[in-house]
């Protein structure tokens, strides 16, 4: 029995190119959400990049799914070997967490690509990238010779089917969800 492509709203697209049958519909769901989709972080450094490493987050489901596939692609268009580190999140429409992943590649060279694929739930609306501990932003450095993550001079393309944010800002608790103390008598 084969999975069903969500139908495409606002147009979504179709991966392996005609417009018939077969294929999977990649980010049905998410096509009609305002905002960016792919952006480009330059290098912190103010040296000459030494090339780009792509992340392309891809989700999808099938039709009457409950659950959908994020698939994390990396790719290394640098001239370095490269260690990456990262957690992909998405957010609801009420800016709840919807989904965490954590994202490692300890070395990919260049020319390479790796990638991840995990499970995800729906009604992701945002998605945002977190350096994991050991990474500043952007989430990439280069691997040395000796087999250590540097910081250097790399440009970060991101791209995502859902739309991509750099920041959050964290809500502040009201205090309107405690419930009052009980004094003890003691």
């Amino acid at each position: 029995m084969g999975l069903a492509a969500v139908p495409a709203q606002a147009g979504g697209k179709k991966e392996g190119g005609s417009s018939g049958s077969g294929g999977e519909s990649q980010g049905a769901m998410w096509a009609g959400l305002p905002g960016v989709r792919e952006m480009s972080v330059d290098p912190p450094q103010v040296s000459d990049s030494l090339g780009v490493v792509s992340v392309n987050a891809t989700m999808w489901a099938g039709s009457g799914s409950a659950k959908c596939r994020v698939n994390f692609t990396i790719e290394n268009y640098s001239s370095a070997n490269v260690s990456l580190g990262f957690v992909g999140r998405t957010f609801g429409v009420k800016d709840e967490v919807v989904d965490n992943w954590a994202v490692s590649v300890a070395t990919l060279a260049p020319n390479e690509r790796t990638g991840r694929l995990f499970s995800c739930a729906l009604g992701a609306v945002e998605f945002m990238m977190v350096p994991l501990s050991s990474f500043d932003w952007p989430p990439v450095k280069c691997v040395n010779a000796a087999g250590e993550a540097e910081p250097c001079s790399l440009t970060l393309k991101i791209k995502s089917t859902v739309p991509i944010i750099l920041k959050k800002e964290e809500k502040k608790d009201d205090g309107k969800d405690k419930k009052p103390e009980k004094k003890s008598g003691h």
